[in-house]
């Protein structure tokens, strides 16, 4: 359901108007509508082929369909492998944290302070969110994305050096988040330009990429910190993830350019918006408890006498089911509807910290816990820009997404610290940490069922 006030068959006629290549005859199209398709992909393909980058403000203001596949996956493939190695990053946290506090690699640090360097790592990827359009229409969407990944190695190449917390914070968390949202955010608009019926399931594959990062690099971060040491750990990441990104940057290629140039720094029209609004404050509470467990985890399971590989390989089983979910989700999102299952999903992963994470006190409940957070838990994440398309609009979403993950910045930088105390002053018990984790993105997802049935009060009807 698209929010604009343009209709349907009126945005079709202005985007063939604003899609006809000068060589083609306006009355041709009335035969032939079909024309104007092969010289939009024609145009493409030249482009491509040439091995070419298309500037932003070169392309057809508004594209007159969507493709949903050819060179599409190609950009699902290059946004995938951003989120591979940024947010899987993140998700492996916990497997440092655990390093740091049992290594006392800080001595006299304890957990709560530790726990500060992984969630400002986590929040200062949204940072840049506000800025992420203006950004774009100045420089283009591929320089950011590169200049954010090496930034974000710099940091990690920076953290193998510190000796103290505090430079922990700056390198690890601060500069790595930074630069990583700045690769991320970009990245995350472009697959929905190529996709309409398929954009949940492109969408959903696109992000799966964190949680199979995640499932890949927290058992091999594991193994690195014991073979070689955190240090070159840290420094063979920043070195694979410069790799990476560079290899698959030619993929990350727009449809829809910047509406203007030297339009404002962010645009806080958006606010006027109640769905866009809605969106916003239910990305602040999700995520003061949506990183909470897989950054708990690993020191969790150690306080009931499991051991540390334990820690490393549940944040793994987590990120793999993580992923899976997000494009399983992704395509039921497409059949029965975008507000329906983001709302599902969301409430069910607070649910399963209530039901299961409290009660998993052996490695058989934990395995429980890690399979329905991760089923549920990825939702948010694959469907956050998908709702938000479906609200604003494909042509305002680099603008809006960039907005509406910076709600996500409080959550993340400031969920897990809390938890943390939360922790400390419960004498070490989990208890209300983990009802910290679970209740709170209930109460988001109920914000958004709120906003879902003024738009229709029936439940069961596809929005």
């Amino acid at each position: 359901m698209n929010r604009n006030n343009t209709t349907n068959s009126e945005l079709d006629e202005k985007i063939s108007i604003a899609t006809l290549s000068p060589d083609t005859n306006p009355l041709d199209t009335i035969e032939n509508p079909s024309k104007i398709e092969r010289n939009e992909s024609k145009d493409l393909e030249a482009s491509f082929g040439s091995g070419k980058g298309q500037d932003d403000d070169e392309l057809p203001k508004v594209p007159m369909t969507f493709p949903d596949g050819g060179f599409g996956w190609l950009v699902v493939l290059g946004a995938f492998m951003i989120q591979f190695c940024c947010f899987g990053f993140n998700f492996s946290w916990g497997v440092y944290q655990e390093h740091f506090v049992n290594e006392n690699v800080f001595p006299g640090a304890v957990l709560t302070e530790i726990s500060w360097a992984g969630t400002i790592g986590a929040g200062s990827v949204f940072i840049t969110g506000p800025f992420q359009s203006s950004m774009i229409r100045r420089f283009g969407t591929r320089p950011i994305i590169a200049t954010g990944i090496v930034i974000s190695a710099c940091g990690l190449v920076a953290a193998s050096f510190v000796t103290k917390v505090w430079q922990l914070y700056l390198t690890q968390g601060l500069m790595f988040g930074l630069g990583a949202g700045m690769a991320i955010l970009p990245a995350l608009t472009v697959p929905v330009q190529w996709f309409d019926k398929k954009r949940g399931l492109a969408t959903g594959i696109s992000v799966a990429g964190s949680g199979i990062g995640g499932a890949a690099l927290a058992p091999l971060n594991r193994y690195l910190i014991s073979r070689l040491g955190y240090e070159w750990a840290l420094r063979i990441m920043a070195i694979m993830f410069v790799v990476v990104v560079f290899s698959v940057l030619p993929c990350i290629r727009t449809r829809v350019p910047p509406i203007k140039k030297g339009g404002p720094l962010f645009d806080l029209s958006l606010f006027k918006d109640r769905g866009f609004t809605t969106m916003y404050f239910m990305g602040v509470l999700v995520t003061f408890g949506y990183l909470t467990p897989v950054y708990l985890l690993p020191t969790y399971v150690v306080k009931y006498g499991m051991d540390k590989t334990t820690g490393a390989t549940l944040v793994g089983i987590f990120s793999g089911i993580n992923a899976v979910s997000r494009i399983i989700l992704g395509i039921a999102s497409d059949r029965y509807g975008r507000f329906n299952v983001l709302f599902t999903c969301t409430f069910l992963g607070g649910l399963s910290c209530l039901v299961f994470w409290l009660n998993a006190k052996t490695l058989a409940m934990s395995v429980v816990f890690v399979i329905f957070y991760g089923v549920n838990g990825g939702g948010f994440v694959s469907l956050f820009p998908v709702v938000a398309a479906e609200i604003v609009g494909v042509e305002k979403l680099a603008a809006a997404v960039g907005m509406l993950y910076s709600s996500n910045l409080f959550g993340n930088m400031l969920g897990t610290p809390i938890a943390s105390a939360i922790v400390s002053a419960s004498g070490g018990s989990y208890h209300w940490a983990i009802v910290f984790a679970g209740a709170v993105p209930m109460v988001g997802a109920f914000l958004l069922l709120s906003y879902r049935l003024s738009i229709e009060p029936r439940l069961f009807v596809k929005i």
